[in-house]
C-alpha cells in the first residue's frame, strides 16, 4: 500500500531503481501524535498525557537538521502525517524548508483545521497533495466514529477551500462498522468533487504507541470488508468493473508456487522508511519493530540497521505457494499484526481475499448470464 502518489514512469523507475539499490527514496515523517479528533480505530493518536509519559514531541530545529540528512541521503519524496501534522507548533517553517530543498511533499490530515489561512499557505507553497481523510457523510458518524460532531462541517469546508485555490486533494476513508452505511454517500461525495479518490476496507489491527490494544469490534468481519470492497470497486470503476474484476480475479488463479518462505517485498525497510514522532526509524507506517534512533545514529546508520533487519525477514512458505498470493494484501506487517510473527499466516487476511474474489466470480457470471439470455 503506497503512502504517497508517483506521477509518471520515471518517478515510478526512480523508486524501482531505489528499492534495487536500498536507496532510501521516500520517507514519512510522523510530526506528531496528537489530534484533535480521537477516532475509534486509530493506531496512532495519543493524548497530551499519554505522550508525555513517553516522549515529547521533536522540535522543528531537530526535524529540519533531520531533513538535511535525509535528503543527502537521497530521500525525495516526503509524507508529512501524524496525528494531525496542522497541530505540531512549527509545520510551517518544516514545511518550507523541506520543500526548498527541493523535496517533493505529500500531507495526511483529517482536515478540519484547514481555514482560510492555512488554505491561503498552501495556495502560495503547493503540495504535490494533500489527503483528506472522509469518515462519514454527516455530523452523526462523525460523533459516533471520530468523537467530534462539528469534525464533518470543517472538512466539507476545507475542501472547498482547497479547491478554490487549485490545491491538489485526494479524498481518503477507512470503512468501519460505524461508518459502513454511509459507503455510498461517501462515493457519492468523492465523486462530486471530481478528485482522486482511495477507500479502504482492511484494517491493521495495530496499537503501536497506544496503551490499549486494538479494539477488534472497530473493524469490519472479513466476509463484510470483503463485500464493501467490492462495492467500492463497482462503484470506481463503473463501466469498466468488469474488466477490472476479471483483471483481480486472473491474478487470484494463479498456479500453486514454491513452498519457500519469501522475503519482503513492497518498498518498506528497501527504499521507504517511517520516522515516528520520538524519532524511531522503522520500515513502515503500522510496525513498532524493527527499529532504530534515528536521532541518536544519524540518518545514513538508522537506514543500514532497518535494511539489514528488514533482509532477514521471511513471510510464511505457504504464502508462497497459495494460488491467491498475486491478489492477496497480505504483507509482513499484515502477518505480523494479524499473528504476532512475520512468519504467521494472517486468517483474517485469507479470508478477505477468497471472500474478495468468490464475490467478484459470482458478479461476473451473473452478468454473463444476463448478457446471454438477451442474446448480447
Amino acid at each position: 500500500m503506497e503512502a504517497i502518489d508517483y506521477q509518471g514512469t520515471v518517478e515510478l523507475k526512480l523508486c524501482e531503481k531505489a528499492t534495487e539499490r536500498l536507496n532510501p527514496i521516500n520517507g514519512i515523517l510522523e510530526l506528531t501524535p496528537l489530534c484533535n479528533m480521537n477516532c475509534d480505530m486509530c493506531f496512532v493518536r495519543l493524548s497530551p498525557q499519554e505522550m508525555q509519559k513517553q516522549g515529547r514531541v521533536r522540535s522543528g530545529e531537530e526535524w529540519i537538521f533531520l531533513a538535511e540528512e535525509m535528503r543527502r541521503a537521497g530521500t525525495l519524496f516526503v509524507l508529512l502525517t501524524g496525528g494531525e501534522p496542522l497541530l505540531h507548533p512549527d509545520f510551517r517553517d518544516i514545511y518550507i524548508t523541506l520543500k526548498k530543498m527541493g523535496m517533493i511533499l505529500t500531507i495526511n490530515t483529517n482536515g478540519t483545521l484547514i481555514n482560510e489561512e492555512w488554505a491561503d499557505f498552501f495556495a502560495r507553497y503547493k503540495p504535490r497533495r494533500i489527503n483528506i481523510t472522509l469518515y462519514g457523510k454527516d455530523e452523526e458518524t462523525y460523533e459516533n466514529l471520530c468523537h467530534d460532531p462539528e469534525g464533518y462541517r470543517r472538512v466539507r469546508k476545507a475542501m472547498e477551500l482547497l479547491k478554490e485555490r487549485h490545491v491538489d486533494v485526494k479524498i481518503n476513508s477507512s470503512i468501519t462498522p460505524k461508518n459502513i452505511h454511509d459507503l455510498d454517500a461517501l462515493c457519492r461525495i468523492a465523486e462530486d468533487k471530481g478528485t482522486a479518490w482511495k477507500f479502504d476496507t482492511y484494517m491493521y489491527p495495530a496499537s503501536r504507541e497506544r496503551l490499549s490494544d486494538f479494539d477488534l469490534q472497530s473493524r469490519l468481519f472479513p466476509q463484510e470488508a470483503a463485500a464493501a470492497r467490492v462495492r467500492i470497486m463497482e462503484k470506481k470503476e463503473k463501466e469498466n468493473f468488469l474488466q477490472a474484476a476479471a483483471r483481480l480475479l486472473s491474478l487470484g488463479d494463479a498456479p500453486e508456487g514454491d513452498a519457500i518462505p519469501s522475503p519482503v517485498k513492497c518498498r518498506a525497510g528497501r527504499s521507504s522508511y517511517v520516522i515516528n514522532w520520538q524519532g524511531k526509524m522503522r520500515p513502515c507506517i503500522m510496525l513498532t519493530k524493527p527499529e532504530a534512533d534515528v536521532f541518536q545514529l544519524g540518518f545514513s546508520e538508522a537506514w543500514k540497521e532497518i535494511t539489514n533487519a528488514v533482509s532477514n525477514i521471511r513471510l510464511n512458505a505457504k504464502c508462497s505457494a497459495c494460488t491467491m498470493r498475486e491478489a492477496c494484501q497480505s504483507c509482513a506487517a499484515c502477518a505480523f499484526l494479524e499473528t504476532g510473527a512475520f512468519d504467521g499466516v494472517p486468517e483474517y487476511m485469507c479470508q478477505y481475499t477468497k471472500e474478495t474474489l468468490r464475490l467478484l466470480k459470482d458478479i461476473c457470471k451473473k452478468k454473463q448470464f444476463g448478457d446471454m439470455s438477451r442474446g448480447d
